[in-house]
């Protein structure tokens, strides 16, 4: 099938159906990362430690995030990925409401779960949508806009945490059945949850695009092959996979630690950390974006076959000072004024990763690779990062510096691993770049 620019919907169609799969992306880390803030809080009324604080924001939802997104990507490669994204957002956001009804640790730790389960259907949805909406050469810019709901769905997680967090603990108790919604971190969650539910419904008016690039034959490709083709590019994939893990179990591991590591070493508030780092990361995550998709898409169109391996490779090289020096800064603003470099870098990669997945991947492949793309980072980054941080807080490093030397620690050893991982695979990749581009022009001539 030719993927000629007339096959594409129109740019003002494929535009909003990209404003709103942002708005999606943003209320799916809203939900995720709202527990980062509230932490102290959950930590306290549940009597848990650093380390079972990190398992429920992490491993909670990572693990099933993970295991259903496998399935999900192949719902997302054969039948309606927009009915997959729909049933998705309002699982998870009921989940997040219904986390309000939390009395323990295992329930809470249940319900995260089932955020997990529901977010799974929108990763390889959304990004499939994208990529049968745009030409190449645009793809790292359209991704990069859809992937800002990281960096503008955290930053609100924790402005809106900031601004509920009060609100919420003025609010009149919820009682209704042999329920009770009591305490401030409980009307949060349920704030934060009823939202999604009724975004739902606006997914119901997007169309399915035509799909572009299919590899001609069954509409589902076996998982053996899927994972056959995998295993032939598996430098080029493994690269990205696990490179951009290393990134992610820095960048969402400290995130997830934030509100401890201000309020311990900097005598802030949740509230205060909300809003100061909710007002740094809506500004300085777009921007870094938008820079890594600018310089991908710039380098890529400039016939650079590594141009997407070159621009992940920027982001640990420039977050490697700020993410090191923030660990020994006694001066608030200094601090603050690092962990904007910090996070301009840290969200950098990941439009240009799912970009960089899709150029080496036919269409018929693509919500499967981008599953075990999620796999890794998941597990490594969402799941490995914050729990080897609230692991080495309280069984490695002892004293009131413990947070801080696992800061560290995670630093020193992902930010250099990161880099070594893309050089090793930058020339296997530029390998695929040509093989795909090869296999579509052989296909059109056929």
């Amino acid at each position: 099938m030719s993927a000629d620019n007339s096959s594409y919907p129109k740019p003002k169609y494929a535009w909003y159906m990209v404003a709103l799969l942002l708005v999606i992306y943003t209320f799916s880390f809203i939900d995720r990362q709202i527990l980062s803030l509230l932490g102290p809080a959950i930590k306290a009324d549940f009597g848990i430690s650093d380390t079972e604080f990190g398992l429920l924001v992490g491993f909670a939802f990572a693990v099933f995030y993970t295991l259903i997104g496998l399935f999900c990507a192949r719902v997302a490669d054969s039948r309606s990925r927009i009915g997959l994204i729909a049933i998705g957002l309002f699982l998870w956001s009921l989940a997040t409401a219904a986390s309000s009804l939390a009395r323990n640790f295992v329930q809470l730790f249940v319900l995260r779960m089932g955020v997990g389960i529901g977010e799974a259907t929108l990763g390889p949805a959304a990004n499939s949508l994208i990529a049968d909406s745009f030409p190449k050469h645009k793809l790292s810019t359209a991704l990069s806009v859809y992937a800002m709901g990281i960096p503008v769905g955290s930053a609100l997680a924790f402005i809106i945490g900031g601004a509920i967090i009060p609100i919420a603990d003025n609010m009149p108790d919820i009682s209704f059945l042999s329920f009770s919604i009591a305490t401030g971190w409980q009307k949060a969650l349920l704030l934060v949850g009823v939202p999604g539910i009724l975004l739902t419904l606006l997914v119901l008016t997007l169309k399915e695009p035509e799909r572009q690039g299919q590899i001609a034959g069954a509409a589902a490709i076996p998982l053996a092959d899927v994972f056959a083709f995998f295993k032939g590019r598996y430098k080029a994939y493994t690269s990205i996979c696990f490179g951009v893990s290393m990134n992610a179990a820095f960048g969402f591991g400290s995130v997830v630690f934030l509100a401890f590591f201000f309020s311990r070493y900097h005598g802030l508030t949740g509230a205060e950390v909300g809003l100061i780092f909710g007002s740094i990361s809506i500004v300085t995550g777009p921007l870094g974006l938008l820079f890594g998709g600018y310089l991908a898409d710039r380098w890529f169109r400039k016939g650079h076959k590594d141009a997407h391996i070159k621009a992940l490779m920027i982001a640990p090289i420039g977050f490697a000072l700020p993410a090191i020096a923030i660990v020994f800064v006694e001066n608030t603003m200094v601090a603050w004024v690092l962990l904007g470099i910090s996070n301009f870098f840290v969200n950098s990669p990941s439009g240009v990763a799912y970009a960089s997945l899709q150029i080496i991947t036919p269409n018929q492949m693509r919500g499967q690779i981008i599953s075990i793309y999620i796999m890794a980072t998941s597990l490594i980054g969402y799941g490995g990062g914050p729990f080897a941080i609230g692991f080495m807080s309280d069984y490695l490093f002892t004293g009131p510096d413990s947070l801080r030397f696992s800061y560290l620690a995670v630093a020193l050893f992902t930010i250099p691993v990161g880099i070594l991982t893309f050089l090793w695979g930058r020339k296997a990749y530029m390998t695929a770049v040509v093989e795909e581009e090869d296999r579509i022009k052989a296909a059109d001539a056929a």
